[in-house]
């Protein structure tokens, strides 16, 4: 079932120095599946925060549609924001109040008959209990997080916006809120993040969109990603001890080993399709007396394929194309 939706989405804005109006966001279109974590990558500028205010009907769109649940979020966005949580970069706690009293205080928005046992829920599950009576400027950056992650969680939205969940937090509070957003995804709830962590996507993320200058560069799964870009269909081989000339001969004649190195017992080759061609490897390998000891396909971490992607992107600008 998709969940979010952007159709077309065009954002402009007015640069009065130069009287004329700038695209923010570039006629990008996408869907997000019921109980997906969706990351959003981009530079600064790129438009992740323009997008995200469209999705959550905090901007209305120049033209094209920003649509939860199939329905247009510019004609319904009232009657429908009850299903959104959104968390901004800035936490937005209180910090004179104490952890209880801005619950308190935010969950009275709701109209929640059950606010009281909601809190209670709440404080529990984030492991802030031992904290609620303390002034949230008391608290460590990670607890402050928390603290607003249960709190734009009150009225138990099935759709999240985290814009820069973990950033200024140290590693291990960082790896605490994104172990509290995979949990959050339980009961089809859906997750939008936009992030400048390429590590934190990478672990938390079921598909990845990258955007820049306003328009959508690439979508799919990080596999997906690296086969588009790199032709992911290398395979390394370590083996117990160096391969006999004639075996490596064998390998080489193999119709779908487009090349292959064999550095003493480390073999690394490129493959026509790494999926149906690896067994039929192995085999030959097993067949002609090779012990192997490790088979390893190759990945680009999503850093080498932003990085790549963004810097194509700017190569073809630059070109005018």
């Amino acid at each position: 079932m998709i969940t979010l939706e952007a159709e077309n989405l065009v954002k402009t804005f007015n640069d009065k120095s130069h009287k004329r109006e700038v695209p923010a966001v570039d006629d990008i279109s996408f869907s997000i599946n019921a109980g997906e974590i969706f990351g959003f990558l981009g530079p600064n500028g790129a438009g992740k925060t323009t997008t995200i205010r469209l999705l959550a009907g905090l901007y209305r769109p120049t033209s094209g549609r920003a649509k939860l649940y199939g329905q247009d979020v510019a004609i319904v966005g009232d009657r429908i924001r009850k299903d959104i949580g959104f968390l901004t970069e800035n936490h937005g706690n209180y910090e004179n109040l104490t952890v209880y009293e801005n619950l308190k205080f935010f969950g009275g928005f709701y109209g929640l008959s059950n606010l009281e046992n909601r809190i209670k829920q709440l404080l529990e599950e984030f492991g802030l209990s031992e904290r609620q009576y303390t002034r949230v400027g008391k608290l460590s950056k990670g607890l402050k997080q928390r603290l607003a992650l249960a709190r734009v969680l009150l009225h138990d939205p099935k759709i999240l916006f985290l814009d820069e969940p973990t950033a200024g937090l140290d590693p291990q509070a960082a790896v605490e809120v994104r172990v509290l957003i995979t949990r959050l995804r339980l009961g089809e709830r859906t997750i939008f993040v936009n992030s400048h962590n390429l590590e934190e996507v990478q672990k938390i993320c079921d598909r990845v969109a990258i955007i820049n200058a306003g328009k959508i560069v690439q979508i799919g799964t990080a596999a997906q990603l690296d086969n588009d870009l790199f032709g992911a269909q290398e395979l390394s081989i370590q083996v117990k001890e160096t391969l006999p000339a004639n075996l490596v001969a064998e390998l080489q004649r193999l119709t779908y080993v487009k090349s292959l190195q064999a550095n003493h017992t480390r073999l690394t080759m490129h493959l026509v399709d790494i999926d149906v061609n690896a067994p039929d490897v192995i085999e030959c390998l097993t067949k002609g007396g090779a012990k192997i000891l490790e088979v390893q396909r190759a990945r680009h971490s999503l850093e080498e394929i932003y990085l790549a992607l963004i810097a194509d992107t700017r190569n073809t600008a630059g070109r005018g194309e």
